[in-house]
């Protein structure tokens, strides 16, 4: 096994003794942390490496261990992470799962052979593990960057998907709910089962209740034969109902009660009837804020939201896009076009409101419009040309310090290059981290002038930048 880097972070000596002595005995090299103070620290030193694997207390005397979990994926992305607790609960779990945590401890370490097994396992499997998640994804139709806020999301959804628990998807319109669904009903032991999806919003509410139900012969009018439900349909697979929070008050009783027993009859029927069905359900707005507002049955809440599962919109993840991009060339044609870097820059800065299915529908209207290799920024719609902070127009703008950063990259790379004489010397994980780092400080520094240029007003140099104030903050190394 190559040598791999381990942070240890426990206030108690023994259990950081205890595992450095333990690891060390397995060719690892080990970072030991008593305090959220050395944990901060260790995340500031630019020289770091990363580390593979994080074992993290989560009852610190001056921090908290989920918010230190949160603090070393945003640093090291990559970087798996196992909870240490004797402080055992369902609910830190599964937060500490949620923020990216692949695995729960409990102390005391009482079974080395099991402790072996859960730590060693995570190490040795998690590059195949990221490299498995990305390609299942990609399956299911959902692409994104290596640093991605889809890893912990899409990474929660694999562990969530064979428990036997219904799962509530929140997100805006376009970003892939109903992707989502499928990757979770592809995952799980459902997966030879019926998937069946029906839209609460986009059916009438008598309808909808045929759908969902089915119906008897002669229930109503129009009745002319027996039909079979969704609910019947998709017995012992998944059943996702999308637009979950359009669904009438009426609708909502009944489901319920399919929810709580797995009983139902048929519209006009007397037979009660059985199904074992998984609940998946999406919905584009808070279902809290409509329960406050007695616009939806907290008890039917509850019971949809077994766990829920939240999807970045596009703008808060612009690396995505050109991942996005890439992958709807690569499959439309097959590697033969490609998008031009400053046409990817201005897309990288639009804001999408209609998120990834918005992406993906400029492109292939954009491609089907203009039969050329190379795609250029003259080839892009209007509205993403001109509303982009990075517009051609702005030569001082963000698109111009797009640039600039690439340029300084390149001749990094090419310095590097030119000094060691082989390209077989150089650690390419590390030189990336450097040119990473350089983008960073450059920005970190156009910002400060710019909030002297504002005066201090954030607001205003987020919009003159096109990033979000949480952006900002994060390229300040600031906590929110």
């Amino acid at each position: 096994m190559n040598r791999k880097n381990v942070l240890i972070i426990d206030d108690e000596v023994e259990v950081t003794s205890f595992f450095t002595y333990f690891l060390k005995a397995k060719n690892c090299h080990v970072t030991v942390a008593h305090s959220g103070k050395e944990v901060e620290l260790l995340l500031a030193d630019n020289a770091s490496a990363g580390y593979q694997l994080a074992l993290i207390d989560l009852k610190l005397p001056d921090a908290n261990g989920l918010e230190l979990l949160t603090a070393i994926k945003n640093r090291f992305p990559a970087c798996e992470a196992m909870v240490m607790t004797g402080y055992s609960t369902i609910k830190s779990a599964v937060t500490a799962m949620q923020l990216g945590a692949r695995d729960y401890l409990e102390k005391p370490f009482d079974d080395l052979d099991s402790l072996e097994t859960a730590i060693f396992s995570v190490l040795e499997k998690s590059t195949e593990r990221y490299d498995r998640l990305a390609q299942t994804a990609r399956h299911y139709g959902m692409v994104y960057a290596p640093a991605s806020p889809m890893v912990k999301v899409l990474s929660l959804a694999e562990k969530l998907a064979k428990k036997a628990i219904n799962i509530l998807i929140e997100g805006e319109t376009g970003t892939g709910k109903e992707l989502m669904a499928r990757f979770l009903h592809g995952t799980s032991t459902r997966s030879s089962f019926p998937f069946v999806g029906i839209n609460c919003g986009a059916i009438p509410e008598t309808l909808l209740e045929s759908e969902l139900f089915g119906h008897e012969k002669g229930a109503f009018t129009g009745a002319v034969k027996a039909r079979k439900g969704f609910f019947e349909l998709a017995h012992n697979g998944t059943l996702f109902l999308d637009e979950i929070g359009e669904a009438p008050l009426s609708i909502q009783v009944k489901l319920l009660r399919v929810i709580e027993t797995g009983e139902f009859m048929r519209i006009g029927g007397e037979q009660t009837l059985k199904s074992n069905i998984r609940f998946i359900s999406a919905t584009n707005r808070s279902l809290e804020q409509e329960v406050e507002k007695n616009g939806y049955r907290a008890d039917l809440l509850y019971r949809l939201e077994g766990v829920k599962l939240s999807i970045p919109p596009l703008r808060e993840r612009p690396d995505d896009i050109p991942f996005i991009v890439q992958d709807y060339l690569e499959k439309k044609f097959g590697g033969t076009r490609r998008v031009d870097a400053e046409a990817m820059a201005l897309l990288t800065a639009y804001h999408w409101p209609g998120n990834v299915r918005q992406l993906l529908n400029v492109m292939n209207q954009t491609a089907a419009i203009h039969d050329c290799s190379v795609l250029l920024p003259e080839h892009l719609p209007a509205n993403i040309v001109e509303s982009s902070p990075r517009s051609l127009a702005n030569t001082n703008g963000p698109l111009a310090v797009h640039r600039f950063v690439e340029q300084e990259a390149i001749r990094f790379v090419e310095s590097v290059v030119d000094r060691i004489g082989s390209v077989d010397e150089i650690h390419f994980e590390q030189l990336m981290e450097r040119i990473r780092r350089l983008e960073t400080e450059i920005g970190r520094h156009i910002i400060l002038k710019g909030l002297k240029e504002t005066d201090g007003n954030r607001q205003l140099l987020s919009e003159k930048l096109g990033i979000s104030k949480r952006t900002l903050r994060y390229i300040l190394n600031e906590k929110e």
